[in-house]
């Protein structure tokens, strides 16, 4: 057996090598184009709560027309998730999100010009699928590359971008709104696809990927990048965890993951119905107070805001403390801080809870697109993030949905804001059930860099 093992040519397990690692410029380009993917999202996703008052107004729908053509966006996700997030698995991450930020953009555009509800609704609908394929894969992808010690906080902050991205959307409504109206802010959503070259150029593809396709010199080269100041020779053999042999829907439910992985859905379901309901409304809830639309407009820059501040923060404690407490602690906030919205018409108090919520129900948000994923192992990583992202943004649609008909049908103000929240505490208990024994980032923390008895060798 010793005589054996001699023998055997030296190998480097991929997932290993790059969890290992520390932060450096490649690191920060990866996480820098990946937040740009990001921000361009929640502009798209986020852009409709601030044009919405408007479009009520120039289209003739009521509110229950609005939340359905907002869902739409989030059924498209939900769509983009499921059906175009798990082909990152197959022609690669990178292809993927190239083929995603296209769509988006342009389905973005043609949202600007849409003239009735019935086409706008087309075009969101659209702008969905791609951002739920660009969701998806990014998450992917990044989780692959970024050291293990550091990735909370760097998915965190790269899924900041979702809240800039609202900042944006909430700053161009101020100012582009009354001197060229509502239209102009869907139009300009489509600057990201001249950025594609960037892409290109300078984004990895996914490990397990190019191990697939044979292209191991341009996976040497990216993990020499990865971890520069360590040799790897030319000669070595490269490893990825082993693939199941089963399809990897299957897969996910295996190996004891079935229960977390329900647990996953529920928890992105209750949370993502709450972000997007009170996101998606907060600038009418904030009219019907009394205010007027460049105040409703303020406090979504707010929420936006507070988001960031709020996702750092859940990033630095879940490196530290644990991601169960921390997102235990924000879902309970979120309950206490929507719910609360609908006892006060005070602006201080109103901006207080509004900046809580935001902070607490995105940070919590974007802690989960870095704690998630990991729990599979990458052969079918964009499958597990996919099919959860898809169950989330039924959530999403229901959120945004539901508000709408309790306004059209003037439901009390009060019990509509705690309604709303009520999800958060089912997200609470979800979270803490989380078997995290049975997660592949815990058991590649046990193992040792060497060979492991469960890679694929290429």
């Amino acid at each position: 057996m010793l005589e054996r093992s001699l023998q055997m040519k030296p190998a480097i397990n991929v997932n290993q090598w790059l969890n290992e690692g520390k932060v450096n410029l490649f690191h920060v380009i990866t996480g820098i184009l990946s937040l740009g993917v990001i921000t361009f999202d929640g502009y798209n996703l986020f852009v409709y709560a601030g044009v919405l008052p408007l479009v009520m107004k120039e289209l003739h729908i009521t509110a229950t027309q609005a939340g359905a053509i907002a869902s739409y966006t989030l059924l498209g996700a939900a769509l983009g998730s499921l059906v175009l997030g798990s082909l990152g698995d197959k022609i690669g991450r990178k292809n993927a999100l190239l083929w995603y930020i296209a769509l988006f953009s342009v389905s973005m555009f043609f949202s600007g010009l849409a003239k009735n509800a019935i086409l706008l609704g087309v075009w969101r609908f659209a702008t969905g699928l791609g951002v739920g394929g660009t969701l998806v894969n990014v998450t992917a992808l990044v989780t692959e590359y970024i050291p293990a010690k550091s990735r909370a906080t760097t998915v965190s902050v790269i899924y900041s971008g979702t809240s800039i991205g609202g900042i944006v959307g909430a700053l161009l409504g101020i100012w582009m709104f009354p001197h060229y109206g509502w239209r102009s802010v869907l139009l300009l959503g489509a600057v990201p696809i001249l950025a594609l070259p960037l892409y290109i150029k300078l984004l990895p593809e996914s490990p397990d990927y190019l191990v697939k396709r044979g292209r191991l010199s341009e996976l040497r080269s990216y993990l020499r990048k990865a971890r520069p100041a360590d040799s790897l020779p030319d000669d070595v053999e490269l490893e990825v965890s082993k693939r199941t042999g089963k399809s990897p829907l299957r897969a996910i439910f295996e190996e004891g993951r079935a229960f977390s992985t329900v647990l996953f859905w529920i928890v992105w379901f209750m949370n993502v119905s709450v972000l997007f309901g009170f996101t998606i409304w907060l600038p009418k809830l904030i009219m019907s107070r009394g205010y007027s639309l460049s105040t409703g407009l303020s406090f979504l820059l707010t929420l936006s805001t507070a988001a960031i501040a709020g996702t750092f923060l859940a990033g630095f404690l879940a490196d530290r403390i644990g991601t169960k407490p921390t997102l235990a602690a924000y879902f309970l906030i979120s309950f206490c801080s929507v719910a609360l919205v609908g006892f006060t018409s005070n602006y201080l108090y109103l901006m207080i809870l509004v900046s809580l919520a935001g902070a607490c129900i995105n940070g919590a948000q974007n802690c989960m697109n870095s704690y998630m994923p990991t729990y599979y192992p990458p052969s079918m990583r964009s499958t597990g993030t996919g099919v959860c992202y898809a169950v989330s943004r039924l959530g999403a649609v229901m959120g945004p949905t539901v508000v709408g008909m309790l306004i059209t049908v003037n439901f009390p103000y009060r019990a509509t804001l705690v309604g709303l929240a009520l999800p958060s505490l089912v997200a609470t208990a979800g979270i803490l059930a989380i078997q995290e024994k049975y997660s592949f980032a815990r058991k590649m923390e046990q193992e040792p860099a060497a060979r492991q008895p469960s890679v694929e060798v290429a």
